[in-house]
């Protein structure tokens, strides 16, 4: 594991300047600490512990950022088919297409790329009485990305739902969906699903508020 981590900083490193792994993990806790702050003034001296806690998810998650990102090349054109989003995401070890849909598997994470409308990439996790080991959206900041909230709704501390607008260097924006829940018990299980929608659209707070009418959509989560 420890060995994976490491590669994964590396990685993480590479897009952005020959720094060293102790560098990104500098730079995400410099970030953090600063996010923190100004979301939480009175955190105090707790603030270093608590980004110092999440880095190992961060670069965990580069080589899921890797394959969110590789359908959309900066050439402006999305993926036009579920065969195109297939072959741009080579990461994947993917299997044979069936009436749903394809999947594959990358590490621990399956990948799917389902047959019904929109075109769309899907990167799912679970596991019983573990927290979740990803922090997506961090991962992509570190790389340089915009990533936007458009909308969000909870149920609670320990589940939500999030969309945003992702922005990459070098990359066609595109929309990214984050379901997350949190065990609350040593029996449950722990979720995330990471949906990238491949077909050039990218909805607003409006929009995604027709579409799921009984959620009740923010522009701020937990």
């Amino acid at each position: 594991m420890r060995v994976a981590l490491i590669a994964s900083v590396l990685a993480l490193c590479a897009p952005w300047s020959p720094a060293t792994a102790q560098d990104a993990r500098d730079r995400f806790i410099a970030e953090c600490r600063a996010a923190t702050v100004a979301e939480w003034p009175d955190v105090g001296e707790r603030v270093d512990g608590m980004c110092a806690e999440r880095w190992p998810s961060v670069a965990r998650s580069n080589p899921l950022v890797d394959i969110l990102l590789s359908p959309f090349a900066g050439d402006g054109r999305p993926p036009i088919t579920a065969e195109d989003l297939r072959g741009r995401t080579q990461l994947v070890r993917w299997g044979s297409a069936t009436p749903q849909g394809v999947e594959g598997r990358f590490s621990d994470v399956e990948v799917r790329i389902p047959a019904d409308p929109p075109l769309r990439l899907v990167i799912l996790w679970a596991a019983v009485g573990e927290p979740v080991p990803y922090e997506i959206v961090d991962a992509l900041r570190l790389r340089g990305a915009s990533v936007g909230l458009i909308g969000c709704y909870d149920y609670g501390a320990t589940e939500s739902n999030s969309v945003y607008r992702v922005a990459a260097p070098g990359r066609t924006p595109f929309a990214m969906t984050i379901y997350r829940r949190e065990t609350p018990t040593a029996n449950a299980t722990s979720t995330l699903a990471v949906t990238a929608d491949a077909d050039g659209r990218i909805p607003t707070l409006e929009s995604v508020r027709l579409a799921e009418p009984a959620a009740e959509w923010k522009t701020r989560c937990p």
